[in-house]
């Protein structure tokens, strides 16, 4: 199944439904959309607004490939899950409230998910993302915050 999520945030984001919906129209695949704000009227694929935190943990856990949005705090949640994503940045101005593509090239740089920048890309990259070798995301230690303070205040 793939999980197609444009999150909780308060504006449209059609570019990416819309073509998750096309995308549902050319393949055998169960494709479920989460249009949160977005009005656009899906014809192919299963969809709906919002639902409860577990019902989505559900749906995440069946899906073998995430599309979804360029928010950290998602994005972050996935992949320490071990999920497959495909992650689409909302342009600022016109789908957020600030850029979300810094977040989602630099994931990209690292591996841990594919991107898509220019819409057309998604059902390549979603098949892409079924067979490519994703990596875990490298936590910093908190003992970076004690060892840095103790070389600037030593013996305190």
């Amino acid at each position: 199944m793939i999980l197609v999520s444009t999150g909780t945030h308060n504006q449209s984001f059609v570019r990416l439904v819309k073509a998750a919906d096309d995308y549902a129209a050319t393949t055998g695949e169960r494709v479920v959309i989460q249009r949160g704000w977005t009005d656009y009227v899906c014809k192919h694929a299963e969809n709906f607004d919002f639902c409860q935190k577990d019902r989505m943990s559900e749906l995440i856990r069946q899906a073998d490939v995430l599309v979804m949005q360029g928010g950290w705090g998602a994005l972050r949640e996935s992949i320490d899950d071990g999920k497959r994503i495909v992650a689409v940045p909302r342009i600022e101005g016109i789908e957020h409230v600030h850029d979300q593509e810094q977040i989602v090239r630099k994931l990209e740089s690292l591996g841990c998910i594919l991107a898509v920048y220019d819409i057309a890309d998604l059902p390549a990259k979603i098949e892409a993302a079924k067979t490519f070798n994703f990596k875990p995301l490298e936590h910093g230690s908190p003992d970076i915050i004690a060892e840095t303070l103790e070389r600037w205040f030593p013996g305190k």
